[in-house]
């Protein structure tokens, strides 16, 4: 799996460090949301421990490290998870109007409507 420029950051930072926070992430690499880019090494294999903390003020934040395992180790500990396919309204009802004659034995008539009623009721509650 690829990684995009920020994740290699974050994980080259927590191979030379001990841990990663949203606020070191931001001030020292420019990286705003550093939950994707944990969540984007997670899905790549790497194996991530998280730890709710708290400032001297009260106020709560994350901080981010690899497990012992991983240290030890340049390459993910763990099976990559697999990329969810996305796919156009245009393909999603293609494949229902060919359930429609297929599964659902309906005639040209009547998926056509069937295909129509499906569309408008995802566009109404996208």
């Amino acid at each position: 799996m690829k990684l995009s420029r920020q994740t290699r950051l974050v994980r080259d930072h927590l191979y030379a460090s001990d841990h990663l926070t949203s606020w070191q992430a931001e001030g020292v690499y420019r990286i705003r949301r550093l939950a994707s880019r944990i969540s984007e090494l997670k899905s790549a294999g790497y194996d991530i421990l998280k730890e709710r903390c708290e400032d001297a003020t009260g106020q709560p934040y994350t901080r981010y490290s690899f497990s012992k395992a991983q240290r030890r180790r340049r390459t993910p500990i763990n099976e990559p998870r697999p990329v969810l396919a996305r796919y156009t309204l245009t393909e999603i009802s293609d494949f229902y109007e060919r359930y429609c004659f297929e599964a659902l034995e309906l005639g040209a008539g009547e998926a056509e409507g069937e295909v129509r009623d499906f569309i408008n009721y995802i566009q109404d509650n996208a």
